[in-house]
């Protein structure tokens, strides 16, 4: 190995150097990656053992060293990482069908208790009215189970749409450094179209959870109504003070198999940052920003086309 000249880059190789020693636990017999290149093979050796959030640290260690031999191929398999990491946050998360179908269920029991307590209210009899205060609050429970599954569901959305962006973008830098790297654009597309369809998923979750929340609003004030127009002696078990506001957002697509396999030549990185957590408002907002070229839409197409074929990724 040739001696390094450059005391800048010096330093931050002995940088990455203690953060691999650190991150390997210290254990007497590792020897951990000290050039770009050591750092983008063990990268490469993590992704290949599906390991890839360890995978991403190291990737990012040898973008970072900014050696123009290692760099390309390291933002190359930084996006196939970040599109598996994201894909695993699917797979481990909510199913998205059973949490649209838990929605659908609560919304439609919502609509009859709010049809049978306005009827009570408007006969004004005794027993319609309690059997419409017990049959709201059921229903009521409903929504508000319902609403947890989807802010969880569209937790885990979010997150892998930050996962996915950063890997849209590690591709379309691969692209544009080597305009005749067409993996890299054929990579690049087939995330976007999974971005394109994880964003129709979070927008219809999104309006489930507003559906869901004000129709638990008004079941609440038909709530209050019935009970004040019920007997203390007649009120259901349980009821006093609980008639306020709480009385107790597909997967299907590409798999990170479908991309183009790890390659050597990819482009510069940008500035690394870490991924923040993605509130589900915070997933609302940025839905209406996604956009190619800043003003087309994302394709919502299913033709990806066919897959390039896959290369492994070399040890120098």
């Amino acid at each position: 190995m040739k001696p390094c000249t450059n005391f800048l880059k010096c330093a931050l190789l002995l940088t990455l150097a203690a953060g691999w020693r650190a991150f390997a636990g210290d254990q007497a017999n590792v020897v951990g990656p000290v050039t770009p290149k050591e750092f983008y093979n063990a990268g490469t050796r993590l992704l290949a053992q599906k390991k890839y959030d360890e995978a991403e640290k190291l990737f990012q260690s040898a973008v970072a060293a900014q050696d123009e031999q290692v760099q390309p191929a390291a933002v190359y398999n930084l996006g196939h990482a970040r599109f598996a990491e994201g894909d695993e946050l699917l797979k481990k998360g909510p199913d998205a069908q059973k949490v649209a179908a838990q929605a659908s269920a609560a919304l439609a029991a919502g609509t009859q208790a709010v049809q049978q307590a306005t009827s009570a209210l408007a006969e004004n009899n005794l027993d319609p009215m309690i059997a419409a205060y017990l049959e709201g609050r059921g229903a009521r429970r409903e929504l508000r189970a319902a609403e947890k599954a989807v802010t969880a569901a569209m937790d885990i959305y979010g997150k892998t749409l930050q996962k996915w962006q950063r890997s849209a973008d590690d591709f379309k830098s691969a692209a544009e450094l080597n305009p005749a790297d067409t993996n890299a654009t054929h990579n690049a597309e087939i995330v976007e179209r999974d971005i394109a369809r994880l964003v129709d998923s979070l927008r219809k979750m999104q309006a489930m959870l507003g559906a869901m929340g004000q129709q638990r609003v008004d079941l609440g004030k038909l709530l209050g109504k019935l009970k004040g127009l019920i007997p203390g002696p007649d009120a259901p078990p349980g009821a006093p003070g609980e008639d306020g506001e709480d009385d107790d957002n597909g997967k299907k697509g590409k798999r990170p198999e479908d991309l183009a396999g790890q390659k050597e030549n990819a482009s510069r990185a940008g500035k690394e940052e870490s991924p923040k957590a993605l509130s589900p408002d915070q997933a609302g907002q940025i839905l209406d920003g996604l956009s190619i070229d800043g003003s087309r839409r994302l394709s919502m197409s299913d033709q990806e086309g066919r897959p390039a074929q896959a290369a492994k990724g070399r040890n120098w």
